[in-house]
């Protein structure tokens, strides 16, 4: 995949291209070596000296991000990979057991709904769905549906439901997310 600045190098000025090469700590590495790329073949070249400090400039300014990075995660998970692998499980664990734990104290404790005194659901009739489909077409049926099924999640014990599967999606995005952390980063 070609990114966005790649071919809008060669549409820049040559004033805009210097800008790249005079400020290269606002730019990406690789901007920055398409812009002497693109200035070598408009016969604008830099010494070898001066193109070798560049990289040099820029190489370090990515390792120290990458190295901020590090601490980042050794700060918040440890400074050990088993340290980090065993916090993640830990956080992980805790996240399942607090939000399962609600759950099920949520369907436990929850109302069952009493049924409705007229023995059915007005909105169920078939004269209700027909006026419906007759204001706002088929489209309002099936949108009065959908909004009748999400309030739903959020009532009675259908809501213990909705945050157990809630809490496993939450624990499984951070497990993912943190464990593709840990063996990237060496011990510091």
């Amino acid at each position: 995949m070609t990114q966005p600045y790649l071919s809008r190098i060669p549409t820049l000025s040559e004033a805009e291209l210097r800008e790249y090469v005079q400020k290269p700590m606002g730019y990406r590495l690789e901007a920055v070596e398409a812009a002497v790329a693109e200035l070598e073949r408009r016969g604008c070249s830099m010494p070898a000296e001066d193109l070798q400090h560049l990289r040099q400039e820029l190489g370090q300014r990515d390792r120290a991000h990458a190295e901020a990075h590090g601490r980042w995660v050794a700060r918040t998970l440890g400074a050990t990979a088993a340290l980090r692998q065993a916090r993640v499980r830990l956080i992980t664990g805790g996240i399942l057991v607090l939000g399962l734990g609600s759950a099920t104290l949520l369907y436990l404790n929850a109302r069952v709904q009493s049924a409705n005194p007229l023995g059915y659901e007005p909105e169920d009739t078939k004269r209700y769905l027909r006026d419906l489909e007759m204001y706002g077409g088929k489209v309002n049926v099936l949108a009065t549906q959908a909004m009748r099924w999400w309030n739903g999640l959020w009532q009675g014990r259908q809501l213990g439901l909705t945050v157990a599967w809630l809490t496993l999606g939450t624990a499984f995005l951070f497990w993912f997310l943190a464990s593709r952390q840990v063996p990237e980063q060496t011990d510091l």
